[in-house]
């Protein structure tokens, strides 16, 4: 094995491995039939946890997340396309468009060497210390090309792409006896009237190639960081996942006996790749293997073909991560880690700073010897001449975006384009700008999103989201009257949803008016049934109008739908706060914390049960992290003002003088926008 690596508290390389949509709802099964032996090892040998997701769950604004630590209103990648340089269509998401560095680039201005592979948004490759096999490798050469052609732009450094396209494997080339371990009664399928063998063989092909590439570049390349993403989980799930048992109610029998192998065998083959990419790494080495996010396999799944016209209903809000190396702890679990820690993760592995403006944390629980990592600024605008950057005069091509965008209708990411280019390009913009939107709500910088949605309203006004989620904005940011305006300005088939009941409820509560939230209150839980999310909600309005039984009930029933539910964790641990339970409320809030780090919410009812609990320092820690998140400062500054009083006067008196009311108004939106719902 060739390679150098730099200085760096782990004393090794450092390998990144994605697996889009892995869930362990599929794995732990698998591995307790040790049917994934390989995968079993990395986690024995190491920390293993659930990687809680953004929203929106799409692959491209996560997998950048990952790959910078920051979400998508900084990194500037909101969707599957964007319009071409010239307006004349639309195509890929493309790395032109990411507006801060990557891990790649940061590595390469510190010197060091790093191998990209598949990564999602990275096309074209940017000109790096190192390799990067674009997005595009996967995808036909341009037209007029061979079918052994890359594109221009697919690889870096650009005399290597002969040889990449030599590791792609076609699929068409894949016999039978290649797709049986998928399918065992192949023999049984008429090809010609049932194309789902066909379209295995093409998704099992694209997973091979980049195997292919990496198995390649890990022996031949130096490198001191790798990153290798793997599509074909998502990509299996969205065509087979309906087959897997236990079967779905429209699934008939002959198709469920055809394909219920089809997604273990799926995690089988990743688990085989596993084990070969780790044959080329040394004790050394520290890996991490991470998802962007879960896929339903449950009773929740979707029926044949309603996954595809709604990827994102398919997504379980967690994936997995797991990471083994030399100062990596053994056997334990990580918890409330998100996908945007991992790349401040990986620079603190590797001794390198961690940005102040990326919006993730460093995983240093789970290192085995203690380490504090550095911090920068930011590493924008620093050091740009050695970050492998792309210049300002870099475009696409409108032909090789043509045959990309048809790659992904027949994937089933996007709908077909119209004929008209002028609409598809004012279509995808006012996705994009939906998405980024769904970003800016799950942060404190949810101010940012209200003319955005202002603007949504006037280019769709049909759209019902839109003005429904401006008034949740507005009654945030305290403009109740336009808020108002705006919900009694919905049709009644729409005013009659649960959802918006909650909306008018919280309204209600923001003008005061307690009995007419109830009314509103308990129109959305007669309506709402069973669903996770209006439950959760139904129990914070319940929690408002102080009635503690009522709130538990809608939480725990949120909690029978979905186990994995950090919001209706932390309502119960207010209910047991205000019921005097502060020890059931401790066991709650971790729960809640555990499942999602960035709660700041959760921390502060943490710490507050922790100091009714009598543990001051531990309560101290968890104030900290919620002041930390920016929740309610003044409130928080001075629960540590006496918290610290009998223990370091001088502290006391700075979270005293803190928490002295500022000319700036507190609003609810900058709390609310952080609670999970």
């Amino acid at each position: 094995m060739t390679g150098s690596s730099k200085e760096n508290p782990t004393g090794g390389k450092l390998l990144l491995i994605g697996w889009d949509a892995a869930d362990w709802e599929m794995i732990d099964p698998l591995i307790a039939r040790n049917q994934m032996p390989a995968l079993a090892r990395l986690i024995a040998g190491g920390v293993r946890g659930n990687l809680a997701t953004l929203q929106p769950a799409l692959s491209p604004m996560l997998w950048t997340s990952i790959a910078t630590g920051k979400r998508a209103d900084k990194h500037g990648i909101c969707g599957f396309t964007e319009p071409l340089p010239d307006a004349s269509g639309i195509g890929p998401v493309r790395s032109t468009s990411r507006k801060c560095k990557a891990l790649w680039n940061v590595f390469s201005q510190a010197g060091r060497k790093t191998n990209v592979i598949g990564w999602f948004a990275s096309h074209p490759a940017e000109p790096i210390n190192g390799v990067i096999l674009s997005d595009n490798f996967l995808r036909s050469g341009p037209k007029g090309g061979t079918c052994e052609c890359l594109s221009p732009g697919t690889v870096h450094p650009p005399e290597l792409a002969a040889t990449a396209a030599e590791w792609r494997v076609r699929a068409d080339s894949l016999t039978a006896e290649d797709l049986v371990p998928f399918i065992p009664r192949l023999g049984e399928i008429d090809l010609d009237k049932d194309d789902r063998p066909l379209k295995l063989a093409r998704r099992l092909a694209r997973a091979a190639s980049v195997q292919a590439a990496a198995t390649a570049l890990i022996q031949t390349q130096p490198w001191d960081l790798m990153c290798v993403y793997y599509d074909a989980i998502d990509q299996f799930a969205h065509e087979f996942m309906p087959y897997h048992p236990p079967r779905l109610d429209g699934v008939t029998e002959r198709d469920f006996d055809l394909y219920q192998t089809v997604m273990a065998g799926c995690y089988r083959f990743h688990d085989m790749m596993l084990h070969a990419l780790l044959q080329y790494v040394d004790a050394n080495t520290t890996v991490v293997l991470v998802s962007d996010h879960g896929y339903e396999c449950g009773h929740r799944r979707p029926a044949p073909g309603a996954g595809k016209a709604d990827p994102e209903s398919c997504h379980r809000p967690f994936g997995v991560v797991c990471l083994k190396g030399p100062n990596v702890k053994r056997g334990e679990r990580l918890y409330g880690a998100s996908v945007l820690d991992v790349a401040p993760t990986i620079l603190a592995l590797a001794g390198l700073p961690v940005g102040g403006d990326m919006d993730g944390r460093p995983w240093v629980e789970a290192f085995e010897r203690p380490v504090r990592p550095e911090r920068i600024f930011s590493w924008e605008g620093v050091g740009d001449d050695k970050a492998g950057l792309h210049t300002a005069k870099d475009r696409q091509d409108p032909a090789e975006a043509a045959a990309a965008i048809q790659q992904l209708v027949d994937l089933g990411y996007i709908a077909a384009p119209g004929e008209d280019a002028q609409k598809n390009v004012r279509d995808t913009i006012r996705c994009n700008k939906t998405h980024l939107v769904r970003a800016l709500l799950g942060t404190p910088r949810v101010r940012e999103a209200v003319p955005l949605l202002k603007e949504l309203c006037a280019e769709a006004p049909k759209e019902a989201w839109y003005p429904l989620t401006l008034a949740r904005c507005q009654i945030g940011l305290r403009q109740l009257s336009e808020a108002r305006a705006l919900l009694e300005g919905c049709a009644p088939a729409t005013r009659a949803l649960p959802e918006v009941q909650l909306l008018f409820a919280e309204l209600a509560f923001a003008e005061g008016n307690a009995a007419l939230a109830l009314s509103h209150v308990e129109a959305a839980r007669h309506a709402g049934a069973d669903r996770p999310l209006i439950c959760n909600q139904v129990g914070r309005g319940y929690l408002q109008l102080r009635r503690w039984d009522d709130a538990a009930a809608a939480f725990r029933k949120s909690l029978e739908t979905d186990p994995d539910n950090p919001a209706a964790f932390d309502g119960l641990a207010r209910v047991h706060l205000e019921q005097g339970e502060p020890a059931q409320a401790v066991e709650k809030a971790l729960l809640a914390v555990g499942l999602i780090h960035h709660f700041p919410e959760a921390h502060f009812h943490l710490a507050t049960a922790l100091e009714q609990c009598g543990k001051p320092e531990e309560a101290i820690a968890a104030y900290e992290t919620a002041l930390g998140m920016g929740y309610q400062p003044q409130l928080t500054h001075s629960r540590l003002a006496v918290l610290y009083r009998p223990i370091d006067a001088r502290k006391a008196d700075l979270h005293q003088r803190a928490a002295q009311p500022k000319k700036r108004r507190i609003y609810r939106a900058d709390i609310k926008s952080n609670v999970p719902q």
